[in-house]
Order: C-alpha cells, then structure tokens, then sequence
C-alpha cells in the first residue's frame, strides 16, 4: 500500500511539474497580438482602434490577410500639422496601413509598418494644404508579462506638401510605449514619439506625436 501511495504521490508531481512547464510559455509570450507593437492579428482576424492625442483623433481597421501580415485603413482628423508646434490648421488624413511581423520569439517580436495616404490642412496665412504621407515605421515589442507589453518605436513619417510653400519633409521620430490587455480581445494602450523635422524649403521643426487609445480584437 505504501509503495503505490509512493507512486500515485510522484505521478503526481511530475503531472504537476509538466502542466507548469506547459503553461510558462503562454505566460512569457504574452498576447497573440499587440495595437502598437510587432505582434500581428492571425489570418482572418480583425482589429479596431481609436485614439486621442497630439496631433490628431484617429480611428483604423486591420484585418489578417496572411501568417505576419495585416492591411487596413485608417482615417483621422488632425489640428496639428504632422506633429510640428509651429504650425497648425484643421485637416484631415487617410491613409492604407500595412503591418509585417518579422520575428516572434514569445518574449520579444519585432515588425514594420507601412502607411500611405493623403492629407489635408486648411491655415490662415496659405489657406488650403494638400500632401501626400507615407510613413514607414519600426516596432520593438518586448514583453512584460501576460498583460503588459512595452513597445520602442522608431518612424519615419515622410510626407510631401504641393504648392508654393511645400515641399519634402522628413521627420525622424523616437519613442515607445506600453499596452495593457484589459482581457485577450480588449487593449488601452498610451505612445508617444517626438525627433526633428528635416524639411527642404524650410527650418528644421521640432515634432511631437502622442496618444491614449484602445483597440479591440474580434
């Protein structure tokens, strides 16, 4: 009798053993997807999400077409000129989204993205503004536990102004952020980045872009 209750209590220690084992990297990968990480949404998965912030109220859809890749849109209206303090004027912009994971690992994932679109500003002193933006941007997602994950950002938010004034500008922006997953389909997540301007027919401009939002999966 002795022996079998030996042998029921290792069973179940080793049961108890593996069933940690087994768990402990869901834990460390955190969550299938991330709103301003790397981390895609898998194919034929879709996403929303809606901020507030400097320069803009935004709103986006993604959608999962492919293992690592999203596409989508996003639409939002802007009262700072691209992030510039400088400068500012009601607008709108539209634009594609393209999102691409590059590496998972559980732990640590890392993804570019790509977001071409139109702007459009309306100033004081030069009345109507029309552009072309097409943003590329790195992300760095590190993960925190299974409901926190930090992000480092690094865009190049490059955009081209028509008219007199205009011209091609290249902010260089640098930053990070963090996402909370309230549960596995619902995320608040804060950013902000902030870097120069280079700008070819004018000053170089100190540029600002941060964010409160959430998004959410279904």
């Amino acid at each position: 009798m002795k022996t079998l209750l030996l042998s029921l209590l290792c069973a179940g220690v080793a049961h108890a053993e593996e069933s940690v084992k087994l768990e402990a990297p869901r834990e460390e990968s955190g969550q299938a997807w991330s709103v301003i990480g790397p981390k895609t949404l898998a194919p034929g998965e879709n996403a929303l999400e809606a901020y507030a912030g400097y320069p803009s109220i935004s709103g986006s859809y993604l959608r999962g077409v492919a293992s690592g890749i999203n596409v989508g849109a996003k639409v939002g209206f802007v009262y700072g000129i691209e992030g510039m303090f400088r400068e500012a004027g009601p607008g709108f912009k539209v634009q594609g989204l393209l999102k691409f994971r590059l590496l998972d690992s559980g732990r640590v994932s890392m993804g570019l993205t790509f977001e071409p679109g139109v702007l459009y500003h309306s100033t004081f002193l030069q009345g109507a503004r029309v552009g072309l933006t097409f943003p590329i941007g790195f992300r760095l997602g590190i993960v925190a536990s299974s409901a926190i994950t930090i992000a480092v950002l690094i865009d190049l938010p490059m955009w081209v102004e028509f008219g007199t004034f205009g011209g091609f500008n290249l902010p260089i922006l640098t930053g990070g952020g963090a996402e909370y997953f309230i549960t596995s389909q619902l995320a608040a997540f804060v950013r902000a980045r902030i870097g120069p301007t280079i700008r070819t027919n004018r000053p170089a401009e100190v540029t600002f872009e941060g964010s409160v939002g959430i998004g959410y999966r279904f």
